[in-house]
């Protein structure tokens, strides 16, 4: 039984928003059949999300339109106007910058934020206005077109610097060839749409025609407008693809609810530029739902859509995509994700890009103290309240000797040293890290540690289900009640306190904040561990060994659990430890047997 208001839904395209009780949108959708979409929202086979929109919507609108572009349109619009909270959303909503070559008879370049049907031709969208000007300075260190401002263009008495530095010809002063300014122009409109290379070769041979004229003066001027092309384009170094196609490929990038889409574009077989923007929302999202926010709004904007667009794989609906793109283009546009060649390897690196920029954000947002992971946590764990404050666990100690373990204090995802605590472990017989984590938390919970430090929200144990029963069963000596979570290196796999394995992809948040507090728990309980060895680390008993050297004496150590093991080790077996060898072998198992005989053990010459 469902607790939504449910209108007669026709059997057209359009597109439903779910309402929540107080009247806000949660979630928008379109479809190519409104009936046959929603009634799949209360099915018995959903998941989690849609659960979820089902249990805080209250009543459903829907608008019919005339086609599934027109929905299509229609959604992207109805997001970005509501915002709803279960929908994929573009983190910033970014008015694009633009570059327009103007309708006059000496056209000029001119930034803008707006496409007006006035005839000029605009060329974008560029992603920031840092790129835009960058282009900008570009075309006037290259490209001879007027600068000044004013349109329609205003007369000047004599002409500007740029004249005289050879870098504009003068049209407001009467002296520009209108041809040759419409080369010029021409020559703008080519570099704009991807021409690079086009414009490097004539740079050149404008440069070598020069100079074998022995204009020198001129071909230093065309020389560091080259120069300036390289510079500012990375002509040289720009991924080439031999076919000289015009196409977009996209990458995309997810992480716990953070999200990263990330476009280039090739022009004439070489890439001349990307576009890179931030979701959220994105938990639980499939492909084609971090995808749709993405390619609704730039495409939207775009005044150039190439013929072909590469795209990860996904359930993306790309027939609708193909025509709306298509629209825009005013041609054919192909939406496809390559199985085999070089074009798979185009949309590899798009996908290392998004993934290396997703976790560049991330971590900036956990350097500010933002804490991503704290929230992922809350919602992965399904804890009632985030965890401010988490607390690691590790033990440490070397053949069971010197047992020792650390408490590190995490909170709002970062460190805090002053609260860090190092225990030595007592009692024990034999090594059992079990029974050294019981100890560890009876201690922290029960003992003086308990007054000295605040209470978690969230306890990690380094480890898996046994270490998480050991600290179940401590914790309930002491009657305390604290969410615990362990970390097991295999896999990285998060265990949860009820024995629930759950894999997530090392890049979320929630998981990455696991390991830095693991990491951290480790570091301090290994550094206490050998802080406590000290003088015994040095002087071990192999180092009791004639020609039994550090390095033996650490793969040794390295490979052996106990000085036990190692004691009734086979000689064969030690020769085969790497950087222990034969001579070696024989020297340890002679030490061994006449320790054992009560013996002083035999003068053996150190093995080469």
């Amino acid at each position: 039984m469902t607790s939504v208001d449910l209108p007669v839904l026709p059997r057209q395209p359009g597109c439903y928003l779910f309402r929540a009780e107080d009247g806000r949108v949660i979630y928008v959708g379109k479809a190519i059949d409104l009936r046959s979409r929603v009634r799949s929202y209360f099915g018995r086979s959903v998941g989690q999300k849609v659960q979820l929109i089902t249990r805080d919507a209250r009543a459903l609108e829907f608008i019919v339109t005339t086609s599934e572009v027109e929905a299509l349109i229609l959604e992207a619009d109805l997001i970005k106007s509501h915002k709803p909270h279960y929908n994929v959303l573009l983190k910033d909503d970014k008015s694009y910058p633009f570059l327009k070559l103007t309708n006059e008879p000496f056209p000029k370049l001119e930034f803008t934020r707006r496409v007006l049907k006035d005839g000029a031709q605009y060329f974008g969208p560029y992603p920031n206005p840092s790129v835009v000007r960058r282009v900008q300075d570009l075309v006037a260190a290259v490209f001879p077109l007027r600068q000044n401002s004013g349109s329609p263009m205003q007369a000047r008495k004599k002409p500007c610097l740029r004249f005289h530095m050879g870098r504009c010809l003068a049209p407001c002063v009467g002296q520009a060839d209108s041809a040759a300014y419409a080369a010029v122009v021409e020559q703008v409109r080519a570099f704009l749409e991807g021409g690079v290379e086009a414009t490097a070769t004539v740079l050149e041979r404008e440069m070598r025609a020069a100079a074998s004229r022995q204009d020198f003066e001129l071909a230093r001027l065309y020389r560091d407008r080259l120069e300036a092309l390289r510079r500012l384009t990375g002509y040289e170094s720009n991924v080439v693809s031999s076919g000289g196609e015009d196409l977009d490929f996209l990458g995309v990038a997810q992480a716990g609810d953070h999200a990263m889409v990330q476009l280039f574009q090739m022009r004439r077989g070489r890439v001349v530029g990307r576009d890179t923007r931030l979701l959220e929302g994105a938990d639980g999202a499939s492909v084609a739902e971090l995808l749709e926010p993405f390619l609704a709004e730039y495409y939207g904007m775009a005044t150039h859509v190439p013929p072909l667009v590469l795209l990860p794989q996904s359930e993306l609906e790309r027939d609708i995509w193909q025509r709306f793109m298509a629209e825009r283009a005013g041609r054919k546009v192909e939406l496809r994700t390559p199985q085999r060649g070089d074009k798979t390897a185009l949309l590899e690196m798009a996908a290392r890009n998004a993934r290396s920029g997703l976790d560049a954000h991330i971590a900036l947002l956990e350097q500010r103290g933002d804490a991503p992971g704290v929230k992922e946590l809350q919602t992965l764990l399904g804890l009632a309240t985030p965890p401010w404050r988490i607390e690691g666990y590790d033990i440490s100690n070397l053949m069971g000797t010197h047992t020792v373990a650390s408490l590190v204090v995490f909170q709002g995802g970062r460190s805090k040293r002053s609260e860090y605590r190092r225990v030595r472990i007592r009692g024990l017989a034999k090594p059992d890290d079990f029974a050294s984590m019981e100890q560890m938390l009876t201690r922290r919970f029960a003992g003086s540690l308990a007054d000295r430090l605040e209470p978690p929200d969230l306890i990690l144990i380094d480890g898996g289900k046994g270490q998480l029963t050991s600290a179940r069963k401590a914790l309930a000596a002491v009657g305390v009640d604290v969410p615990l979570v362990g970390l097991a290196k295999r896999r990285e796999t998060i265990v949860t306190q009820d024995g629930r394995e759950v894999l997530v992809p090392e890049t979320h948040p929630a998981l990455r904040l696991l390991i830095n507090v693991r990491d951290e728990a480790h570091r301090t309980a290994v550094g206490y561990n050998r802080q406590r060895r000290g003088k015994a680390m040095t002087h071990s008993l192999l180092d009791d060994v004639p020609g039994i050297g550090p390095k033996r004496r650490d793969a040794l150590l390295a490979h052996f659990a106990s000085v036990d093991q190692l004691r009734a080790a086979q000689e064969r077996d030690l020769a085969a430890i790497p950087g222990v060898g034969p001579a070696a072998a024989a020297a340890i198992k002679a030490f061994f047997d006449a320790e054992q005989a009560g013996t002083e053990e035999p003068s053996v010459h150190e093995p080469g």
